[in-house]
């Protein structure tokens, strides 16, 4: 397991099983967010290997 704050420290990461799963938590808010297999692979992709906070805040946006 991998914990992590992305560059801005607004949102933090723990990535199990090498990316198998994700757990992202908006820590201005509290909300949080899960993602497993595919869509795992998906959210690392569109986030740009979870560095660009902006396409995390989309994810945040539309479906918190």
């Amino acid at each position: 397991m991998m914990k992590f704050n992305t560059h801005s420290g607004r949102y933090f990461v723990t990535s199990h099983g090498n990316g198998w799963a994700y757990e992202v938590i908006d820590l201005q808010t509290g909300d949080s967010l899960w993602f497993q297999d595919d869509d795992a692979n998906q959210f690392e992709a569109a986030t740009q290997n979870l560095e660009n906070e902006d396409a995390i805040s989309i994810y945040f946006e539309s479906l918190c």
